[in-house]
């Protein structure tokens, strides 16, 4: 069978004659890029609550022409745009981790921001009522609580995530995408078998995540909890 054939590949790329690819690269993709664009996310959403309208103001500004591009056009003028600005070259995989973290991030950003704006008032109040600094609000009391909130959006943000780590093989990072593509270039009389195998990857990998985001969901819901607490009380 084609896919047997050439399984360890598709799975590995050229490892261990080679960097690791396939596959597992794009695993390792997704996960650098979910904890930078989560860490940006944080960052993002925290500058465009500031008290300061001129940070908040330039902040939303910047985010939304970095959400109003294609992921692919954002990837493409930050591969080309950043060794001219900053005159170091970077490897195209440091490039896409740059640019989808930062793509991905500003759209987690938002998200988030709508969630801290969700929490009530009061637990701030409540929090610099006890001696808290606003940082310590904003971290163990507002963020938490807005991560809650935003649950479901950030468990679809994250399966995009996964599906444009496939953007990094246009610059040349041999990731799952790509060695499929390889892969049937090289054959060129197997293309359902070939595509069908990545889309049955992407799918698998992706309900995965739907599903840990619904247990957290699930596990998370306040209002759950309440209305079983309710009903067990009647």
């Amino acid at each position: 069978m084609v896919i047997l054939d050439n399984l360890r590949f598709l799975l590995l790329g050229p490892f261990p004659n080679g960097p690791i690819g396939g596959l597992a690269l794009t695993i390792i993709l997704s996960l650098l890029v979910g904890i930078c664009a989560f860490c940006y996310g944080i960052l993002v959403a925290g500058l465009a609550l500031s008290t300061s309208k001129v940070i908040s103001g330039t902040t939303q500004l910047v985010t939304t022409l970095i959400r109003s591009l294609p992921s692919l056009v954002f990837l493409f003028w930050l591969y080309f745009l950043l060794p001219a600005l900053l005159g170091v070259q970077f490897t195209p995989l440091q490039s896409a981790v740059i640019a989808l973290s930062i793509y991905q991030g500003s759209f987690i950003g938002e998200d988030l921001r709508s969630g801290l704006n969700a929490v009530a008032r009061g637990q701030s109040e409540a929090g610099a009522a006890t001696g808290l600094s606003s940082m310590q609000i904003f971290w163990h009391i507002r963020l938490p609580q807005a991560v809650r909130l935003t649950i479901p959006a950030l468990v679809n943000r994250y399966i995009n995530l996964f599906l444009y780590t496939s953007t990094a093989s246009v610059v040349g990072v041999l990731e799952f995408t790509g060695t499929v593509t390889l892969v049937n270039n090289r054959l060129l009389v197997h293309p359902i078998q070939v595509f069908g195998f990545a889309a049955l990857v992407y799918f698998l990998f992706c309900l995965g995540i739907a599903s840990v985001g619904r247990y957290l969901e699930g596990r998370w819901s306040w209002s759950r909890k309440i209305t079983r607490s309710s009903s067990s009380s009647a």
